[in-house]
């Protein structure tokens, strides 16, 4: 005689998966990834494994942030969210390359707004006793400076970013 029973549908709490690779598609293995809400979120860390992998599992179904290191290698110029809710049964993918960084801090000290414009890397307003900071891969970058209330006339500096270095601007120049 044959006895049924009755499947019971379980949710799995979300999952996330995600591969790092270096600039030239090598596995990152032994990058550290904190996993986090926001900024104010201790997260979650682990260690990736030979084949530059981290998982991550029971996961409330929310948007979540990355931050791989390895050395002054980071994810910070690639991906570092997928930019959406998790999803219950699911397991969901990310990619992040992880590239040699330094720190580019500038800082207003003037009584005006500043535009900055790094190599087109990125142009940025920085205002007031207001900091601004940037994670560029690591290189020589042309800075263009200038009021707001003056475009045209500005200073240029030559900046130097080293591997893990932080390189500090204090306008004006």
């Amino acid at each position: 005689m044959a006895t049924c029973t009755k499947k019971t549908d379980v949710d799995t709490r979300p999952g996330l998966y995600i591969t790092l690779k270096d600039t030239l598609g090598n596995a990152v293995a032994g990058a550290t990834v904190r996993l986090y809400k926001d900024a104010q979120d201790t997260g979650i860390i682990k260690i990736s494994d030979s084949l530059g992998v981290v998982y991550f599992t029971n996961l409330d179904s929310e948007i979540y942030y990355w931050l791989a290191t390895k050395g002054c290698k980071t994810n910070l110029n690639s991906q570092t969210t997928l930019n959406r809710k998790l999803i219950t049964n699911v397991v969901l993918y990310g990619y992040s390359v992880l590239t040699e960084t330094g720190t580019l801090s500038i800082t207003n000290s003037t009584s005006e707004p500043y535009q900055v414009t790094t190599d087109s890397v990125f142009t940025t307003n920085v205002y007031i006793d207001t900091a601004y900071l940037a994670y560029p891969k690591i290189g020589t970058y042309l800075i263009h400076t200038e009021k707001l209330s003056t475009p045209g006339i500005g200073k240029d500096t030559l900046v130097h970013i080293n591997c893990g270095d932080t390189v500090f601007i204090r306008l004006p120049l």
